[in-house]
């Protein structure tokens, strides 16, 4: 698996889908740099603290949703691409996206989710 591999896959489990803000941003502080900038279609927020409070809010529009990978990671250079879905375990996605890093220095540096449309 490469490098970029795993950190988007940790970013998905033990952030995306981490309920406890503690262990949440534990995983932050592992898989992302200080000063990480994190874009979607309704923001954008730098640092590990702001990153961690997204996170939080995003959860809390869907509780009890789960994400999970879709399809194969790709990756380029210094680029990894992963696609996702959001729902209930089990059920059908209410919504899919694609994240898409940049890996310095062995952490993510920018991450962009791109919704589906």
């Amino acid at each position: 698996m490469s490098q970029a591999a795993e950190l988007l896959e940790r970013m998905l489990q033990e952030v995306f889908n981490e309920p406890d803000p503690r262990r949440r941003a534990a995983a932050i502080a592992e898989v992302c740099t200080e000063d990480v900038v994190f874009v979607d279609a309704g923001r954008t927020v730098t640092g590990r603290d702001q990153l961690a409070a997204t996170v939080t809010a995003l959860l809390a529009e869907g509780p009890g949703l789960v994400f999970t990978p879709a399809g194969n990671f790709r990756g380029v250079g210094d680029l990894g691409m992963r696609s996702w879905r959001l729902g209930a375990p089990g059920g059908e996605p209410v919504l899919g996206g694609l994240d898409v890093a940049q890996v310095v220095d062995g952490r993510i540096a920018r991450l962009w989710t791109v919704l589906d449309t």
